[in-house]
């Protein structure tokens, strides 16, 4: 079970643009995260929009209680754990099924010549087709399940869509499964990718016999659990020294050792707790390849001399 919470904690404006740009600069990269952002043209935002780049430890949140966290990346793919135990593993491009899935009932193994890159760099009005062949086992022993299908999928254009987690700018992408034997229409799975945020922000699904459904995102963050134990280790160290030492609103800063990854740790609000503990409110701000992550925590001083994180 994926469990993901977050806590927003809201800064004066100027304050959140001096501490991102603060961070950015140590980054070494540049992003508007979920502020305002310029205004693009349709060929401007395709143009500089690559296949997504996940990185393990990033999350995405939906309204319909779905969430997906990246658990590592090599090898050109991507391993997934979902909000309901289910793992699953397949390439960066959203578009493609997974190719492996596994549940505690049952497993699947898919098969496709479908490019990893299919669709990308995205153009307006591009178009690809594939086939997706894909076996399904019981894990009780029954029959297995072998599922054929055709996929077409095109680049619809750009638009600007509003979700619980902000505005953005998003490459609109539609993919149409038929069936192999009748060709026959059976559903459309409608894609709106964010680059800012790396991931799609809303998928509507259609279907020609099920009801149709919708999901936005509600947040995207990153867990520092992923990482590996040496950076894990450096972080929490950061973290720690920052809630003993730093004042409100004073920033220390951590940087992975990969540089793919940083982050802008800032004690906000001192306060005494229960059983007259020494308390504070913390915002975590990531920066994952130039994508901001945003957390807010309380934590309280253990007799120790740790801050451990309240729940």
């Amino acid at each position: 079970m994926v469990t993901i919470q977050t806590k927003r904690v809201q800064f004066p404006g100027l304050a959140v643009m001096v501490m991102l740009s603060l961070l950015l600069f140590v980054a070494g990269c540049q992003t508007s995260g979920r502020y305002p952002i310029p205004t693009e043209t349709d060929q401007d935002l395709l143009a500089k929009t690559r296949l997504p780049d996940y990185v393990p430890g990033e999350y995405f949140v939906y309204d319909d209680g779905t969430s997906v966290l990246v658990t590592s990346v090599s090898d050109g793919m991507v391993t997934w754990k979902h909000h309901n135990g289910v793992t699953s593993n397949g390439y960066p491009n959203f578009i493609i099924p997974d190719l492996t899935w596994s549940s505690a009932n049952r497993s699947s193994v898919g098969r496709t010549a479908a490019r990893p890159d299919l669709l990308w760099p995205p153009t307006a009005g591009k178009r690809e087709q594939f086939v997706f062949s894909q076996t399904i086992t019981h894990k009780d022993g029954r029959t297995t399940e072998q599922i054929d299908r055709n996929w077409t999928c095109t680049v619809e254009g750009t638009t600007r869509v509003a979700v619980p987690a902000g505005e953005f700018n998003a490459i609109v992408m539609a993919c149409s499964r038929f069936s192999t034997t009748s060709g026959s229409w059976q559903a459309t799975r409608r894609f709106y990718y964010a680059p800012e945020v790396g991931h799609y922000v809303i998928r509507e699904d259609r279907h020609r016999r099920r009801a149709n459904t919708r999901r936005e995102l509600v947040a995207h963050g990153f867990n520092s659990t992923v990482l590996p134990q040496r950076d894990q280790a450096k972080l929490n160290q950061t973290l720690q020294s920052a809630l003993s030492k730093n004042r409100d609103g004073r920033a220390s800063f951590w940087r992975s050792k990969s540089g793919d990854i940083s982050a802008m740790l800032v004690p906000v609000t001192s306060y005494t707790g229960s059983g007259n503990q020494s308390c504070r409110e913390y915002r975590s701000v990531y920066s994952v390849r130039g994508r901001i992550r945003e957390h807010g925590r309380d934590v309280c001083r253990q007799t120790d001399g740790s801050w451990q994180r309240v729940d």
